[in-house]
């Protein structure tokens, strides 16, 4: 048998109970069992509950309280309700729920990553420390903070999302965050979707996610010579930034990712040999501790050690990389801050007249000069991605492009002596990939180098996934990628293949 229905009335396995609109409950009017005393210490009844007719008169009662205090004025002007109705709430709601943060610290992190992506439009550098200065500057006035800017889906309804918006706004991601993450914030809306359809808040529909498929791109694999690994742990050391180099050290000697190497602590105690704790997988990696990374990492304590003098701390972090500006491990957004700037220094140079702060200067503003121009500077080769040979010439004249472009900066700066140098440019560390676009290494490109250098000093995958954590699939993928241009091993391919022909029958 169905429920009765009152006004403000809900039943509760056949127990009544009072139930308020936002107006009602801003009269004052309270939900509560609908109970005869006695009471209990907190005044709430505790005796029998209301049968039918007891809760029928309650109902009209309080209906007819409801529109006498109205009558009265009581009802305030306005009245705040919060409309969950935007993509904006959707996300905000389900960050805030008891499902998000059931997940590991690395997944809400980088699903928060994406929902800022998916609201906000993207920021260059300039404009973020400009954002930045103004929200200080707003609370040391008391002034409301500025905001950015929000992206057109961050006010659309879920309701008016369907497949074709998801398409769209993938497009658009793809073209404005780049393909991996715009892979990544269809992820993240796909999972919030998720979570709506079972929320009690938002009750959706299906997801429009699902059935759908998005091209992926090929795996990053991109290897950093140790020239160019030189020259951004010189760059790093040179702007007092040599934790950064620290890191850089961990990456090629251990192979693990930047997230663990931030948190990177020794928990071995056997001298020679260094354990630490994968955040992703959760295990513990112990692995023999290389000279070259002792050396750096002795030189870190050392260096520590002053920073704790230098700024009065009572003690230090356990954590390998600490940040010199105040003695603790970094934060994510800070370490890339710094990476970038190194390798902005590495790439365009330190002149000798210059201090570190006026060499970051320079180096940021060439950088941000190439980036603005860089569709003008290929334009003169565009890419047809229906003729290949043709592709691949324009992709190697942009290559041409860039070289001399970059050449002309280091010429002008210098006036042509080498003198001119305190570090001179790496200009190796930006170049043109594949797909013909202007691109830089990356912090995460060194754990693809420690794979690469494992497999030229004639490690087996077994061996290559023990130390550096990967899944023996991803070490063959990045070994697969650059075996081919290990010269000694083609080489001895192709004596090999000599003698195997004049064995044939074939005469030189």
């Amino acid at each position: 048998m169905a429920d009765p229905k009152f006004p403000h009335v809900k039943w509760r396995d056949g127990r009544p109970r009072s139930s308020h609109g936002a107006y009602a409950r801003a009269l004052g009017f309270v939900d509560a069992d609908l109970r005869h005393p006695p009471y209990d210490e907190k005044g709430r009844p505790v005796g029998a509950w209301f049968n039918l007719q007891e809760a029928s008169d309650f109902s009209d009662k309080r209906k007819s309280e409801i529109e006498a205090a109205r009558r009265a004025g009581k009802l305030p002007k306005k009245i705040t309700i919060r409309k969950r109705s935007t993509i904006e709430d959707l996300l905000d709601d389900w960050s805030k729920s008891v499902e998000f943060k059931a997940l590991s610290s690395a997944s809400q992190s980088s699903y928060r990553k994406c929902i800022s992506a998916i609201l906000y439009r993207p920021q260059s550098r300039e404009s973020a420390a400009k954002m930045r200065a103004e929200i200080r500057a707003a609370k040391l006035l008391g002034v409301a903070e500025p905001a950015r800017e929000l992206e057109a889906i961050a006010t659309a309804t879920p309701t008016s999302i369907g497949k074709p918006e998801f398409r769209a706004f993938y497009n658009y991601a793809k073209s404005a965050r780049g393909h991996h993450m715009a892979l990544s914030m269809i992820a993240t809306l796909s999972a919030a979707f998720t979570w709506g359809q079972e929320s009690v808040l938002w009750r959706l529909g299906p997801n429009p996610r699902e059935g759908m498929e998005f091209d992926h791109p090929d795996g990053r694999i991109v290897q950093v010579a140790m020239s160019e690994f030189s020259a951004w742990v010189a760059a790093a050391d040179a702007i007092e930034r040599p934790s950064v180099g620290d890191s850089f050290h961990l990456a090629l000697f251990t192979g693990q990712r930047q997230t663990d190497r931030l948190i990177m602590r020794n928990e071995g105690d056997v001298e020679g040999r260094h354990a630490f704790r994968q955040s992703k997988t959760g295990e513990l990696v112990d692995i023999k501790e290389a000279p070259q990374l002792s050396a750096r990492l002795n030189a870190s304590r050392a260096r520590i050690k002053e920073l704790k003098l230098r700024l009065q701390l009572d003690k230090v972090p356990p954590e390998l990389v600490v940040n010199e500006d105040n003695g603790e491990p970094y934060d994510e957004s800070t370490y890339r801050h710094w990476v970038s700037t190194a390798r902005a220094v590495a790439i365009f140079g330190f002149l000798a007249r210059d201090n570190a702060r006026q060499a970051i200067v320079r180096a940021e503003r060439l950088n941000a000069e190439l980036i603005k121009n860089v569709d003008k500077l290929f334009a003169p080769f565009p890419l047809d991605e229906e003729k290949k040979a043709q592709r691949a010439r324009a992709v190697d004249q942009r290559k041409r492009a860039l070289a001399e472009w970059l050449d002309a900066q280091t010429a002008r700066d210098s006036n042509g002596h080498e003198t001119a140098w305190r570090l001179r440019p790496c200009p190796a560390l930006m170049f043109v990939n594949g797909a013909g676009e202007l691109d830089q290494k990356h912090d995460q490109d060194l754990r693809d180098t420690c794979v690469m250098l494992l497999d030229r000093a004639g490690c087996d995958l077994l061996t290559i996934c023990d130390i550096t954590g990967h899944s023996y699939r991803s070490a063959q993928t990045i070994v697969k990628h650059y075996r081919a241009r290990n010269a000694a091993r083609a080489d001895f391919g192709i004596d090999r293949l000599e003698l195997q022909v004049r064995k044939e029958g074939m005469k030189s």
